[in-house]
């Protein structure tokens, strides 16, 4: 799954050129208002007012093409039918042969929120870990399998890890807190699908493993400048924050002042 931002800043004559085909789908969530004269999909062509928080799906085994006249600015998730058949068989759901949409543009207030929780992610990807983006990835798939793609909600999950196994994804967390710990990697320590281990986590600990790794970086932040000389950058690094500005963000969210505060109180 891809999330992206396409932008069109200033109108202009003519259309998109038509995507590759393959056997994939597009979302596109429109964060703007943008009036199209003309979108093109096979059997019909008409004019769209595409208006904040609407959703337009495209299948990618026929060709669609937009005029650019519109300015525009939207998110754009896509996903290929090999990610689509991987993720139901990890939520042991039957699989998905394809998304639909009954409407052209439905108003869709889940997507349009997780559009842009993951803005972020897309304008700099440096400063979130790749857990946060597996996991609104997983909640994006959630809600687009249930929403466009027939199936129909059953039970879900309601146990979490094993004391074994949330062992070993703190120690991994802990051993890996530098780097960029995936889900994918914690899970394969548990030896669970991540989508699974996803769930299993927030059950068991009440935070979704990006919430957990922050925290961690934080704790393991507070006690080097309680206990050690080195600059805040320094710190920063090693706890695996980009720079000290992205460690001071979240240690003002998690503790409530900033480090150099933290340094004086406890030194």
């Amino acid at each position: 799954m891809t999330f992206s931002r396409f932008q069109n800043l200033e109108s202009r004559p003519g259309y998109s050129n038509p995507p590759e085909r393959e056997e994939a789908f597009t979302f596109c969530v429109s964060l703007k208002t943008a009036r199209y004269s003309w979108v093109t999909m096979p059997g019909k062509s008409q004019s769209v007012l595409q208006s904040p928080g609407e959703a337009y799906l495209f299948d990618l085994t026929s060709n669609h093409r937009v005029s650019l006249d519109a300015t525009f600015d939207t998110v754009r998730i896509h996903i290929p039918q090999t990610a689509i058949d991987q993720m139901a068989h990890e939520k042991g759901i039957r699989r998905i042969g394809g998304f639909h949409s009954k409407y052209f543009g439905p108003d869709d207030q889940i997507l349009y929120r997780l559009a842009h929780t993951i803005l972020p992610a897309i304008e700099n990807s440096s400063e979130v870990t790749t857990a946060f983006v597996e996991y609104i990835g997983l909640a994006t798939f959630d809600h687009i399998a249930y929403t466009y793609g027939g199936i129909q909600k059953g039970s879900r999950l309601s146990g979490g890890l094993s004391p074994s196994q949330l062992r070993r994804a703190c120690d991994f967390i802990e051993a890996n807190l530098a780097g960029d710990p995936s889900i994918v990697a914690l899970a394969g320590e548990c030896g669970l699908s991540m989508s699974y281990f996803a769930r299993a986590f927030r059950v068991t600990t009440g935070m979704t493993p990006h919430q957990w790794i922050i925290q961690r970086r934080v704790a393991r932040a507070k006690s080097l400048i309680q206990n050690s000389k080195m600059t805040l950058v320094e710190i920063a690094l090693i706890c695996g924050f980009v720079d000290q500005s992205h460690l001071g963000r979240h240690f003002l969210r998690v503790a409530g002042r900033t480090p150099a505060q933290w340094r004086r109180e406890h030194i």
